[in-house]
């Protein structure tokens, strides 16, 4: 932690005036409105702590490909929404940590979420940018693993577009101008060619698809798709092709690593970072102390669904057949060290990692920030100032 840093931000640096001129720059930065709550401040970190994260993220992600996980991993796909040819390895992979500990006895990470699937690699980037030059902060990195501006871009383009030409790779998204993370997806587009597509607009002739454009047919060669599964079945969405179709395609992230690698995951992992957690359909018995845990479903975003006071009525009102779709896992206990105007924060950092195929371990390479004083970290539980996401800068 670097403390006096943040302070110093958060009483001599800051300014109303500044905050509103970076809000309305990410705005034109993007090309629309950002939905989600940007904190007035960025989280500043040591280099010591940046590296104890990197790590704890590499090995969680390796452990993914081991046994246990691995052979459990598998059992989570469903025959409906496995795709043919899957990788060897999941080639974005997610990693969400609770700040924890004290200053006393030195501040730890906990894993709250995992994930196979991308995320905001081409906001968090151009945001981190433009933060930093807003606020005169160039001696700080934002990149993790020492990457620099250019070789960041160059691991993000290798992993979308591979070996490919930008207009044969699309974005797929459902309803890609209706989602909170649009502005995501049109800085990938403007960043990389990348064009952003909805799924379901697809054209399949034979086992190739195709993507429309004024009025011509233009062949898909990778797609980098952000689409996901449940929306898509909540929406009764009609996609051109089936999960399951032997298409002629490359995914940049495979698709079966959304489920592979998950909350799924967690009773699976063995380490220091990773809190312990029991399949629901699993207990024998439920814990007396379950003020000591965390209820949660499988498959959710944004912490839709958690209950983080569970009763032993909560749980039990979970029918029997259900219960295979709920984890109970051991509460985090968040450290209050983030200090504000308005009283100390909790932290949550995302650490973002490329895995490309070529390579023998996962390299982070960004990172993102949440805090707040609410319960739960993500943005739409922390709406009052010095709260919601931001970057980190490491020092």
């Amino acid at each position: 932690m670097l403390p006096e840093i943040q302070r110093e931000f958060a009483e001599k640096i800051y300014s109303d005036k500044k905050h509103e001129d970076i809000l309305a720059k990410a705005d034109a930065l993007t090309g629309v409105h950002v939905e989600w709550r940007i904190s007035e401040m960025p989280i500043f970190l040591s280099n010591e702590y940046r590296q104890k994260i990197e790590q704890y993220a590499i090995e969680i992600a390796e452990l993914c490909l081991r046994p246990p996980h691995s052979v459990q991993a598998a059992q989570s796909l469903e025959p409906r929404y496995t795709v043919p040819h899957e990788d060897t390895k999941p080639m974005f992979v997610i990693a969400d940590f609770a700040l924890t500990g004290t200053a006393h006895d030195g501040f730890d990470a906990k894993l709250v979420e995992l994930q196979g699937f991308p995320s905001l690699y081409a906001y968090q980037f151009a945001f981190s940018k433009l933060f930093c030059k807003h606020y005169g902060y160039d001696d700080y990195d934002y990149a993790l693993s020492g990457l620099s501006d250019s070789s960041y871009l160059e691991i993000l383009r290798s992993a979308i577009l591979g070996k490919h030409e930008p207009e044969d790779v699309i974005l797929t998204e459902y309803k890609p101008e209706t989602q909170k993370t649009r502005p995501d997806f049109l800085l990938t587009q403007s960043m990389l060619g990348v064009r952003e597509t909805d799924i379901c607009s697809l054209v399949k002739h034979g086992n190739r698809l195709f993507y429309s454009s004024n009025g011509t047919l233009h062949l898909v060669k990778r797609i980098y798709n952000r689409a996901i599964v449940d929306e898509l079945e909540s929406e009764k969405a009609t996609l051109p092709f089936a999960w399951t179709d032997e298409l002629d395609v490359e995914w940049a992230g495979h698709p079966n690593w959304y489920f592979k690698i998950s909350k799924h995951s967690l009773p699976f992992l063995r380490h220091r970072a990773v809190p312990i957690a029991h399949f629901l359909d699993e207990l024998d018995v439920v814990p007396h102390n379950l003020d000591d845990y965390v209820l949660k479903p499988l498959y959710s975003f944004a912490g839709k669904g958690v209950n983080i006071f569970p009763t032993e009525s909560d749980i039990s009102s979970i029918h029997p057949s259900e219960r295979h779709g709920w984890l109970l896992q051991e509460k985090i206990r968040y450290a209050e060290a983030i200090y504000t105007p308005e009283g100390m924060n909790k932290a949550e950092i995302r650490v973002m990692m490329i895995w490309l195929p070529e390579a023998e371990r996962p390299v982070p390479v960004i990172s993102l920030a949440r805090t707040g004083r609410g319960p739960m970290m993500g943005v739409r539980f922390n709406s009052a100032p010095w709260t919601g996401s931001n970057i980190c800068l490491f020092g």
